[in-house]
């Protein structure tokens, strides 16, 4: 039986396409070192689309 190695902690899962950018060099080690980078960056990208949808930015 396969070991469980990821639960994500939303009710909803995540997406299994993965959202991809490319970054100046040395971007992804220093994102990388910080705790929790990746519930920041979705909770951002969050904030983002409501600005956008609500006052139509970007």
């Amino acid at each position: 039986m396969a070991t469980i190695k990821f639960k994500p902690e939303k009710k909803l899962a995540y997406d299994k396409t993965p959202l991809q950018l490319k970054v100046s060099p040395g971007v992804r080690e220093k994102v990388m070192s910080i705790p929790g980078w990746q519930e920041t960056v979705r909770g951002f990208l969050d904030e983002m689309i409501a600005k956008k949808e609500k006052h139509d930015f970007y």
